[in-house]
């Protein structure tokens, strides 16, 4: 596994409390806020955010497909489309897509262990667009 961090350097075979330490760092408006964990297939889980707003991804390296987490007890009050701006733009979200950094660090944790991610959090596939889409 490789942990990866706005301005930080990479981790290769990632423990426990690095990722703790990774995570509780990230902030919206900070020099790190965002990060990537990656198994030796392709696939990836990547947040971005902090704290208390947070949203996660996963990527399925076999499918090639992207999907955004959800769950129905979100941290925030924020209203579909509200935006959370972070190191690497804005991007609008669902309400139910708000997550707290604690929820965050049991997904890159579970993921990191190769074990089946939390079932109170679901996803949903979103569209990224390719070089060959028009």
């Amino acid at each position: 596994m490789k942990l990866e961090a706005e301005n930080s350097p990479v981790v290769v075979g990632v423990n426990q409390a690095q990722i703790i330490k990774t995570l509780k760092k990230l902030k919206s408006y900070g020099p790190s806020s965002f990060a990537c964990i990656t198994d030796d297939e392709g696939n990836y889980v990547q947040v971005a955010g902090g704290r208390f707003t947070c949203f996660i991804e996963r990527y399925d390296a076999k499918s090639k497909k992207l999907f955004r987490g959800y769950h129905s007890n979100s941290s925030t009050n924020f209203e579909d489309g509200s935006l959370l701006s972070f190191g690497a733009g804005r991007v609008p979200l669902k309400k139910d897509e708000w997550f707290n950094i604690d929820d965050v660090i049991e997904v890159f944790s579970l993921f990191n262990q190769n074990q089946s991610l939390p079932a109170t959090v679901y996803w949903r596939e979103i569209n990224i667009l390719s070089q060959s889409d028009g």
